[in-house]
């Protein structure tokens, strides 16, 4: 078995063709099919059932998926393994949720950096969802979400933090009184539907009886953030998103008491390789 066969069989299930897997490999489509023939050859079985222009994995292929998709991870992650253990080289892959990218993991990676000065570092972000995908495609190393605590039989996952929440307002409303009563007369600002903590938002603001009329709705912490700071509205978020400003007097937080316990998690495949580079970053966040 070769592993460009293997990597041509995770290109075509990544792309959903043999075409489609040819462009992004920049092989000839005859290449593709002479891969997937030997590949099928080597394991006896066929990988794809093609329907016209649509391939679907056999049986066999959607056993041989997770086992193809290792493969490759050992392959690229063996490359990595350096001369000198003390000083791992290669490159590290982290998915993150936006709240958590922005203020919790620039403070780790420049410790991370300060050990280990030869690894590169790609840090991408996205839902929680998008990056529970991307770790069990195999496209990341390791993955950050916030939200309610959730275990996967596949991976590891380990609490990074307890986040504390609250509404966030512009100093001048006044916050004597519960800031949900502000929805009468204030817009709301959620976060999108796919965010970590937007059922947590959503069963606070049902639980309250006060489901906002008005509302606004943006992927993007940020916006959300300086769109409050400038009257659009109030919305609720996590203390470290906003504390930068509440410092500053900008905005006033608020926070809010719920039954669910919302967390900053890491979460990395319980039965992949760790490679060098991976094992020296989780060290570092189990300190």
């Amino acid at each position: 078995m070769e592993i460009r066969h293997v990597r041509t069989f995770c290109a075509i299930v990544k792309h959903g063709s043999f075409s489609k897997a040819a462009y992004a490999l920049d092989y000839a489509q005859s290449t593709v099919t002479t891969h997937i023939k030997a590949l099928e050859n080597d394991l006896q079985s066929p990988l794809f059932d093609r329907l016209g222009k649509k391939v679907l994995l056999t049986k066999a292929g959607q056993h041989f998926h997770p086992y193809a998709l290792e493969l490759l991870t050992i392959y690229e992650k063996a490359h990595e393994i350096p001369k000198d253990s003390d000083h791992p080289e290669g490159t590290l892959t982290i998915t993150a949720n936006e709240s958590l990218a922005v203020y919790r993991l620039p403070q780790i990676l420049q410790k991370y950096k300060q050990i280990n000065p030869k690894v590169n570092i790609i840090l991408e972000t996205a839902t929680n969802e998008q990056a529970i995908k991307k770790l069990r495609d195999g496209d990341t190393d390791i993955a950050f979400i916030i939200g309610e605590s959730i275990e996967y039989d596949e991976f590891i996952t380990k609490n990074l933090f307890d986040e504390l929440f609250g509404w966030i307002l512009t100093p001048d409303l006044t916050i004597s009184k519960d800031p949900i009563e502000l929805l009468r007369d204030y817009q709301f600002i959620y976060t999108e539907k796919s965010c970590g903590y937007r059922a947590m938002v959503d069963g606070y603001l049902r639980k309250s009886g006060q489901i906002p009329d008005r509302t606004f709705e943006s992927s993007s912490i940020e916006v959300i953030k300086q769109s409050v700071i400038c009257g659009l509205g109030i919305s609720i978020l996590p203390f470290i998103v906003v504390q930068e400003s509440f410092n500053k007097n900008q905005l006033i937080f608020k926070p809010i008491e719920t039954s669910q316990k919302i967390q900053s998690s890491f979460i990395y495949h319980k039965s992949r390789w760790v490679s060098p580079v991976l094992r020296s970053f989780l060290t570092l966040l189990e300190k």
